[in-house]
């Protein structure tokens, strides 16, 4: 199983408007979870969740997002990709400034 994909809130809704881009809702929200940030990034769900990092005064907290449930088996299929192109887009946008 793909695992959490943790982006700390700047990234978060970056990444939020590529799978706009690329035809993923990423809207729907779970509970709060809180811990460390490893904790965080293993929380087991039914489906990989893209999570809102945000620190917080005993570690960190985080808002875990995901698809609408008619997209989830193409999401669960395409979010290794999409995090690959997304992280290979924003090292380029880095690089090339």
């Amino acid at each position: 199983m793909t695992e959490n994909m943790v982006l700390e809130e700047a990234d978060f809704e970056k990444f939020k408007q590529y799978c706009r881009s690329k035809g993923f809702d990423v809207c729907y929200f779970c509970p709060e979870i809180s811990g460390t940030q490893e904790e965080i990034t293993r929380h087991a769900f039914d489906s990989p969740k893209v999570i809102e990092l945000k620190k917080s005064l005993f570690g960190f907290k985080g808002i875990p997002y995901d698809v609408a449930e008619w997209q989830l088996e193409s999401w669960r299929e395409n979010l290794p990709n999409l995090r690959e192109e997304f992280f290979g887009k924003v090292k380029q946008g880095k690089s090339g400034g």
